[in-house]
């Protein structure tokens, strides 16, 4: 009952807001409530200020683009739901969907865009589990999340070789246990299996005072933080009041404002994660400047959703076609130009995974460190 009312209400909205056929529709799944509502939030920024550039300079290939924003919640059901309701909609001009930002039963999604011939682009980067999920017209336009693990250890075995360090993980979260595995992995390919350990929130019921005493009195001195922004500030907390000086990483888009409003000025000494978008990176300069002059001015994710519609229609203009085989074919083994840079890409992934950043906060300031 509970989705045959969520189905109604999702066609009443649809027909009541539905593009006239001289329209092409972007679906936008991202996450608008719970604990990914920020992230949803920024990638939603984005979408929109592309779709208002491609209208502005008059469309695509002279249709007009509507944006049709849907909350997945991320939550696995709705997510599935979701595509179901999408697809049944193919021949309402539904031409894209970019997201979900979640995992979100990945296969089972893009298994219905696929069968429905509706194209698909992957804002942000993915795990190493949904990376082997291929389809003809997925994209995954930045590759994927181990890409992280690689970075935050070429870091500390620059800077902090030889200290213990904890990775703190949300069991019932399969993106945030998958990137704590990564990281693990990475210190056994290196022979340091020995200073790294994983700890998570059920460990102590989510004790988070508990929790942080078990991994200082264990000897640990450095923690990468993993699972909802809550649980990632309220860690941080328990661990910089046992030992304020405590090394804390953790993935800025994870984080969110809130870790700041909680810690205070014990925010200070934070390292950050987060992909290249708010660096001075040459490939990102045009881009960046463009919107800037603009009057918009990026923030967290904001940039990949933008990028996921522009890749997109400059993949439709390139095919002179919205059709889903012709777009698959103009994508694949060839090089294209994106908000980024130019990059090959193959079975729908980039052939090099875009890098992360690591930025150290301190006094409300970012210093760009790796």
């Amino acid at each position: 009952m509970r989705w045959s009312v969520l189905l109604f209400c999702f066609l009443i909205t649809v027909a009541t807001s539905f593009p006239s056929r001289a329209e092409v529709t972007v679906a936008a799944v991202v996450p608008k409530s719970g604990d990914y509502e920020q992230q949803g939030t920024e990638l939603l920024k984005g979408i929109q200020k592309a779709i208002d550039e491609l209208n502005q300079d008059g469309g695509i290939l002279g249709k007009k683009v509507a944006l049709l924003p849907i909350d997945d919640q991320c939550n696995n059901s709705i997510a599935i739901s979701t595509a179901q309701m999408i697809s049944i909609l193919k021949d309402k001009n539904i031409r894209l969907v970019v997201g979900p930002y979640c995992a979100n039963s990945f296969d089972q999604v893009a298994d219905i865009y696929a069968n429905a011939h509706i194209f698909q682009i992957i804002p942000t980067a993915i795990n190493y589990t949904q990376a082997k999920t291929i389809k003809k017209g997925l994209i995954k336009m930045l590759g994927y999340t181990n890409q992280e693990a690689r970075d935050f250890f070429a870091f500390y075995n620059k800077k902090f070789a030889g200290h213990k360090v904890a990775v703190i993980s949300k069991t019932d979260d399969s993106e945030s246990m998958e990137e704590a595995d990564a990281i693990i992995k990475e210190f056994q390919q290196h022979g340091k299996s020995i200073l790294v350990k994983l700890y998570t929130y059920d460990m102590t019921n989510r004790n988070y005072d508990k929790l942080a005493s078990m991994v200082v009195s264990d000897g640990y001195q450095i923690a990468f933080l993993l699972g909802t922004s809550k649980n990632i500030r309220k860690m941080a907390r328990s661990l910089k009041d046992i030992q304020e000086d405590f090394i804390l990483f953790t993935n800025k888009y994870s984080a969110t404002q809130e870790y700041f409003d909680y810690l205070d000025h014990l925010a200070d000494g934070t390292y950050f994660m987060e992909l290249r978008g708010h660096t001075d990176d040459p490939d990102f300069a045009e881009t960046l400047v463009k919107l800037r002059l603009s009057g918009f001015e990026i923030d967290g994710l904001s940039i990949y959703g933008y990028s996921a519609v522009k890749l997109w229609a400059q993949l439709v203009k390139k095919a002179k076609s919205f059709d889903y085989n012709k777009l698959s074919t103009a994508v694949n083994d060839k090089t294209i130009r994106t908000e980024f840079g130019n990059r090959m890409f193959h079975n729908g992934a980039p052939k090099v995974s875009e890098p992360y950043a690591i930025f150290k906060y301190q006094d409300e300031q970012y210093e760009k460190v790796y």
